[in-house]
């Protein structure tokens, strides 16, 4: 048995090896996309604070302005006094502007050498990919199972340096894989989790005997009523889930479409927040909300 999962192991890391230092290449690149982004193009993302930022509505108003004809679909909202705006364009392009004057600081192709490098961690760059990464990292927990097994005996926990060159490369094959196990372990079970999310939450919903929260609830169309501004629909959005920070507006794509305003908390690792607030346009009601903090457990499982 120890002689059989030994060439299944040795195997198993030659054929995987590949992928796995790819993944874990690209991965590491990818835990610091945005702060890459912001380091090697600060003219786009970098403004000087000028008092108080323009409103939503002056922004975007802004933004037809320079774009005449352009169908504008969302704001990405400044996330600190000196973060620049950002909103999408036909073309496509992805246009940075300046907050607080509504002056455009420049415009870019939204796929950029970190979106590739994001691509090639899902999928290497494959439209089937996906299933060749997800089986590599299932094979990376293997590879961790069978290699806790299989220190075991030896327990080698040290690296003997005095020794031939095999001895230490295979002491610090064991010491440095029994060290690293469990956080291998927890990346490989969560990758594989991430592709398969939308499953995995539906089951855990199923079981638990909850539905997962809607987030395009259509607005109730009423006859002569007024729209109600995009600022509005932040506050109303803000109001109701308190403590978050409004990450974007995305505007009504019809009269009987809502707006979506996701938000952010505090601990939220992820750029994009898990938080969000549909709000309808005209009477500026919440339609529909998903706090991070009180989803329903399923949801929270996927997000942890």
């Amino acid at each position: 048995m120890r002689k059989v999962l030994f060439n299944l192991h040795l195997y198993g890391a030659l054929i995987a090896g590949i992928f796995v230092a790819i993944l874990g290449t690209t991965g590491g690149i990818i835990a610091f996309e945005p702060e890459l982004d912001h380091l090697t193009h600060p003219h786009l993302f970098r403004v000087t604070p000028q008092g108080q930022p323009l409103s939503v509505a002056a922004m975007l108003q802004a933004a037809s302005a320079a774009y005449r004809g352009q169908k504008i679909a969302y704001l990405r909202l400044p996330q600190d006094a000196e973060e620049s705006a950002q909103f999408n364009v036909k073309g496509p392009r992805q246009v940075f502007m300046n907050p607080y004057t509504g002056a455009i600081l420049g415009e870019r192709d939204p796929v950029t050498a970190l979106s590739y490098v994001h691509q090639f961690h899902q999928r290497l760059m494959l439209k089937n990919g996906a299933p060749i990464t997800t089986t590599a990292t299932a094979v990376l927990v293997f590879l961790v199972l069978s290699g806790v097994y299989l220190w075991w005996d030896l327990k080698r926990v040290t690296v003997k340096w005095n020794a031939s060159a095999r001895r230490i490369h295979f002491d610090l094959h064991n010491a440095t894989g029994i060290y690293f196990a469990l956080f291998l372990l927890v990346l490989g079970i969560t990758g594989i989790t991430v592709f398969y999310d939308g499953t995995v939450e539906q089951f855990l919903h199923r079981t638990a005997g909850t539905t997962k929260i809607s987030r395009d609830t259509p607005s109730l169309l009423q006859a002569g009523a007024k729209p109600i501004s995009p600022d509005q629909a932040v506050q109303v959005a803000l109001a109701e889930i308190p403590g978050t920070r409004a990450l974007m507006v995305m505007l009504p794509a019809g009269s009987k479409a809502s707006y979506l305003v996701p938000l952010h908390f505090p601990e939220d690792l992820t750029p994009g927040g898990r938080s969000w607030v549909n709000v309808d346009q005209y009477s500026g009601k919440v339609l529909s909300a998903q706090n991070s903090r009180t989803a329903p457990m399923a949801t929270r499982a996927i997000i942890w």
